[in-house]
């Protein structure tokens, strides 16, 4: 499966998905928000947090491009805000590429089990680029 491009903003993903729609003659696609969940140290959102992005995504020209929005008390730097999303089928080969990103690397979120992945960790290699590592069994076409 191709990697994919994730895009992070600081609290306006939904006004950059709106505009972006608009630029490439796209229907707004369906937002996933924080909402009332858990977060991945199991506690509860916060309630600023639950109308944040937690994931959309656009297919533009043919690739998957994905949003969402960074934790207020974690915010990106404009320019840097963009991750590399691997979805791959394979659970064994995600925690394999996982192990060997992280060796002088710096784990973010361990691979863990979400509402929406079996397996799903994000890591920055030594050179600072950050990776989505996500089970996903087929790809997704919109």
């Amino acid at each position: 499966m191709p990697i994919t491009p994730y895009l992070v903003f600081n609290g306006n993903t939904r006004e950059a998905i709106h505009y972006y729609a608009n630029i490439f003659g796209q229907d707004i696609p369906d937002i996933m928000e924080f909402g009332p969940g858990n977060g991945p140290d199991g506690q509860r959102f916060a309630p600023d947090v639950q109308s944040l992005v937690l994931h959309s995504q656009l297919l533009v020209h043919g690739t998957r491009i994905m949003f969402s929005d960074a934790m207020p008390h974690d915010p990106v730097t404009i320019g840097q805000n963009v991750t590399l999303a691997l979805h791959l089928p394979d659970i064994q080969v995600i925690h394999e590429t996982f192990d060997k990103l992280s060796q002088d690397g710096n784990v973010i979120m361990p691979i863990q089990k979400t509402f929406w992945s079996e397996a799903y960790g994000i890591v920055e290699d030594p050179f600072g680029v950050q990776w989505q590592l996500n089970h996903e069994v087929s790809e997704v076409t919109a």
